[in-house]
């Protein structure tokens, strides 16, 4: 199932790359609301399309949960769990930063099979098959289990709570890029200590931003915790659930950054 996945991978990178080399004005506008409630633009639906397309040629065993149409039913036990575009604002400004993002299982979190993040900038892809461990193209992956700040990956803006400001400081280096599945992925790498997405007065991150990177984490040693308890993360295929999450390669402090929040 990763060579299929790598395969529309592969298909999106080239759709989505000639669609921003020949028509990058366009690529930010509107063209309808998807089935999560939000705004789609013109790229999220081009690498949409894509996906669609190769997934009904091969006739791959798989129903397919998507942003933008939702779920469609092809009558198949296991779900591909689809973000066409993690990043979509990074592509549509020129940031070279986004990805897609697909996994295959059943019905929640805990029941993921396979999963793949590719950056569609490089081509390169974090992929994951449970029990076998997690790689970046052919290097297996392991989480940093060491107590340490040295690179915290946080989303910022409006919406966080000035307790987020105790982990800034607390962190010797901080990024936040964009694109919640390749910022996971660099957990399970070992690039960053700890994954954080967490807004004050909602929940923003869907199953589909984070089922791959989720697997990936958790084969690489990681784990992927519920910001509301600390437990570990398990989400139902639903675009109506939205979380605050919290990934880390160390529990130890993954419960300090979680102490410092409340």
């Amino acid at each position: 199932m990763i060579e299929e996945l790598t395969e529309i991978a592969n298909g999106v990178k080239m759709h989505v790359n000639e669609f921003l080399e020949n028509k990058f004005l366009d690529a930010r506008e509107t063209v309808k609301i998807g089935a999560d409630g939000t705004p789609t633009s013109r790229i999220d639906l081009v690498a949409e399309d894509q996906v669609f397309e190769i997934v009904k040629k091969k006739d791959l065993p798989l129903n397919i949960l998507s942003e933008e149409y939702g779920f469609l039913d092809r009558n198949y036990d296991y779900t591909l769990v689809l973000d066409p575009i993690d990043g979509s604002f990074n592509a549509e400004m020129n940031i070279p930063f986004y990805s897609i993002s697909m996994s295959v299982g059943k019905d929640d979190l805990m029941n993921l099979k396979y999963a793949l993040v590719m950056n569609l900038v490089s081509g390169k892809k974090y992929w994951a098959e449970k029990g076998k461990g997690a790689y970046f193209e052919e290097r297996k992956l392991k989480a940093n289990s060491e107590m340490s700040e040295n690179l915290n990956v946080i989303s910022l803006g409006r919406n966080i709570p000035d307790s987020v400001c105790k982990i800034i400081k607390d962190s010797r280096r901080i990024r936040s890029l964009g694109s919640a599945s390749m910022e996971m992925a660099m957990v399970a790498e070992g690039t960053a200590n700890a994954f954080l997405y967490y807004f004050s007065k909602k929940e923003v991150l869907r199953v589909i931003d984070i089922a791959a990177s989720t697997l990936i984490v958790r084969e690489a040693g990681g784990e992927v915790y519920d910001m509301k308890d600390l437990k570990p993360l398990n989400m139902k295929y639903d675009l109506t659930l939205r979380k605050n999450v919290l990934a880390s390669g160390n529990p130890e402090y993954a419960e300090k950054i979680w102490r410092l929040l409340k």
